[in-house]
């Protein structure tokens, strides 16, 4: 029995012995990783929060990260501008190195963490989706996770686009907001008038007192009522009035023919005229 008892104290202190051994072993690799050198010593500037590279919403960017080159993290900056459909922030990250693995979190304007990275995705796929609480800067970052990995990787962050209701005429204006100013419309000129009228032809014309009677060849059917006005224009063809021409229907005889009165002293051989139609 005391020979028993004097192989397990001996067994206990080499297990002690051994023990010790060991954890100074792991002690040494901790002081190294802890001392070691800053993970992003070769890094740019965008190994800060505050160097971060813009990033376009709803577009894929490709970029590496490398912890054993000292190259770990590289931040990217994103605008949302305006209000989303569900005011998710949809973001993903594929990892083309199958044996590395990297993280990616997401920040606010004020450097608060509000995403957190999955775990190992055995499809290399991580996916990280926020809901925002306001529009504004946000911030994503991307690092190696342990000190081995590195990788060529592709992100997008996807944001979908409130689409707002047309207004309606019966929906009531914002406190505060001045309704639409409508631009009075431009008178027509003279000239435009006679570009667009009517035109037709004089049948036959005499002077009653100091008035000159003219028989035109188009009335109701035309659209021509008591009122509406013309002039004569000169020469056989073109648009060009008649000095003084102007006249007044005074009578629709029937759907081919009216009656119209004009203070033109001499209509001279000119049988053409155009009609104002509206």
């Amino acid at each position: 029995m005391a020979f028993r008892a004097k192989l397990l104290r001996t067994l206990f202190a080499s297990a002690l012995v051994v023990m010790a051994a060991s954890g100074c072993k792991n002690d040494d690799v901790n002081k190294k990783i802890k001392n070691g050198p800053d993970p992003d010593t070769n890094s740019g500037v965008d190994a800060k929060r505050g160097g971060a590279k813009p990033m376009q919403i709803n577009r894929p960017e490709t970029d590496s990260v490398s912890w054993p080159k000292l190259q770990r993290t590289k931040w990217k900056s994103l605008e949302i501008a305006t209000p989303g459909k569900d005011n998710v922030l949809d973001c993903e990250l594929r990892i083309d190195n199958t044996g590395a693995d990297l993280n990616i979190d997401l920040f606010n304007s004020l450097g608060t963490q509000i995403g957190f990275t999955p775990g190992p995705a055995p499809n290399k796929l991580k996916k990280l989706a926020v809901k925002l609480e306001e529009l504004g800067t946000y911030f994503v970052r991307l690092q190696a996770a342990m000190p081995k990995d590195e990788s060529d990787f592709s992100v997008i962050c996807r944001w979908e686009e409130e689409v707002a209701a047309p207004e309606t005429p019966d929906k009531p204006r914002r406190p505060g907001k001045k309704p639409p100013t409508e631009k009075p419309a431009k008178a027509e000129t003279f000239e435009e008038k006679v570009e667009k009228g009517t035109e037709g032809r004089i049948k036959t014309s005499y002077r009653d007192s100091s008035q000159m009677v003219m028989i035109v060849d188009k009335g109701a059917a035309a659209g021509v009522h008591e009122g509406t006005e013309g002039t004569v224009l000169e020469g056989k063809s073109g648009r060009q009035p008649l000095d003084g021409g102007s006249f007044k229907i005074i009578q629709v005889i029937d759907d081919s023919t009216s009656k119209a009165q004009s203070s033109v002293r001499s209509i001279g051989k000119n049988n053409r005229v155009v009609l104002f139609l509206k």
